[in-house]
């Protein structure tokens, strides 16, 4: 019933079993960010390996998060299934694929290893 409490005592528990990062998704997975009220510092202060986040992040939104020290790095999952060159794309600030999502867990290569690099996308 007090989900703060049990998150806590859950971060707590694991930071001396010496995880090299704990990965925390923020928010309900692919969906709002502020689903319910969360205080992440409070879990993040209880552990101290590297503090991993995701969810819908923009690139903006990471190197806030980074510099901030609100996270020591932040995930990218659906960006990098439609951006087979997201590392280059958020250090050039470049424009990113849109994802199809209708292609998601289809079971084919339509979706995941189709999606342009920035060079096949800028002719060359």
């Amino acid at each position: 019933s007090d989900t703060q409490a049990l998150y806590e005592h859950a971060v707590a528990q694991l930071a001396p079993l010496g995880l090299a990062f704990l990965h925390v998704v923020e928010g309900a997975t692919g969906g709002p960010r502020d689903i319910a009220p969360f205080d992440y510092a409070a879990l993040r202060a209880r552990f101290n390996g590297a503090w991993m986040v995701n969810n819908g992040y923009t690139r903006e939104m990471a190197l806030d998060a980074v510099a901030s020290g609100r996270a020591d790095l932040v995930a990218f999952g659906k960006a990098f299934i439609a951006n087979p060159d997201l590392g280059r794309r958020l250090r050039e600030d470049a424009p990113m694929n849109p994802l199809d999502a209708t292609t998601l867990f289809g079971g084919g290569a339509a979706g995941y290893t189709d999606y342009p690099a920035l060079a096949d996308a800028a002719g060359g």
